[in-house]
């Protein structure tokens, strides 16, 4: 599951309490609604992943609608939105953003596509899954601890430059 949240501020940059704020899954056309709340906030957890349409409204304002947002397994996702004083039967549509930073949560991950574990030769005819840390930047490639002799369980560690907490593999569509 994965989170969606933002901000919806007016065009002066004041936050827009008690907007409407429907997310809608593309594919499925199944949809979600909330309310901002007293700081323009708004938040969606538990959502399956997918591409999303994101729509604000308000009385006395435009409503705004982002489409192709893409939501990935066990990510925070933000989709902030600025409303135009208008009619609400206007619709501005954003086609699409640039991503400037995450600042949602202080995690970092890599998102390994099913491709990548179906082509890339990782750890020859073992298959070895901790090969695919060595695809996040930062880290070593695995080793052996220990002498086989002396460590019956065989396991393998690496360690990483920088915190990496999670690597999990998604196929193509986002699910694990």
């Amino acid at each position: 599951m994965a989170t969606l949240l933002g901000t919806v501020t007016d065009s002066s940059g004041a936050a827009v309490s008690n907007a409407k704020v429907t997310i809608t899954e593309t594919n499925t056309g199944i949809s979600r609604t909330s309310q901002t709340n007293e700081s323009g906030n708004y938040i969606s957890p538990d959502l399956p992943p997918g591409t999303y349409t994101v729509t604000a409204e308000q009385s006395g304002f435009k409503r705004v609608s982002r489409a192709g947002v893409d939501v990935i397994v066990n990510t925070t996702q933000r989709v902030d939105l600025v409303l135009q004083p208008g009619n609400i039967s206007e619709t501005i549509t954003v086609e699409a953003e640039t991503p400037i930073l995450q600042t949602e949560r202080a995690d970092v991950g890599e998102k390994i596509e099913l491709t990548q574990l179906e082509e890339l030769p990782i750890g020859g005819p073992v298959r070895n899954f901790q090969s695919l840390l060595a695809l996040a930047p930062g880290t070593v490639r695995p080793h052996r601890d220990h002498s086989e002799f002396f460590n019956a369980q065989d396991s393998l560690s690496t360690e990483c430059e920088r915190p990496v907490t999670r690597v999990q593999p998604v196929d193509d569509r986002g699910r694990e």
